[in-house]
């Protein structure tokens, strides 16, 4: 079985989403210019250097290692969208959110229903 891993393009792409924000917001809240944030999420796909990737981390509310690697940090830190929780757990809970929202109303209800039973049952 082939196990798929995300590329730094991809995954940068994917916080860019969730946090609901332009690639031209993101560049200049980094202080980068636009041709160089198209560069990085673009077909081009180039890599940014440590200090633009800090930047870039920083705006998006993630680590470097999780841009770069997909790795997260287990410890605990505040975060103020989703408040106290540890970022593997936030990026877990993005995926899901990004995922729920795609879902049909009756859907959506169905999942919320299956989950409360879930949680009763690990009570």
């Amino acid at each position: 079985m082939l196990l798929y891993v995300m590329t730094f393009r991809e995954r940068l792409r994917e916080q860019i989403e969730f946090c609901g924000l332009l690639d031209k917001e993101v560049a200049a809240q980094a202080g980068i210019s636009k041709r160089s944030m198209d560069s990085y999420v673009g077909a081009e796909s180039c890599i940014p250097s440590a200090e633009v990737a800090v930047k870039l981390a920083k705006v998006l509310g993630v680590s470097v290692e999780y841009l770069v690697t997909g790795e997260v940090k287990a410890e605990t830190e505040l975060n103020p969208k989703l408040g106290i929780i540890n970022q593997a757990t936030e990026i877990r809970a993005r995926k899901l959110l990004n995922l729920f929202t795609n879902l049909s109303e009756r859907d959506q209800e169905l999942l919320i229903s299956f989950a409360k039973t879930m949680e009763e049952n690990n009570k």
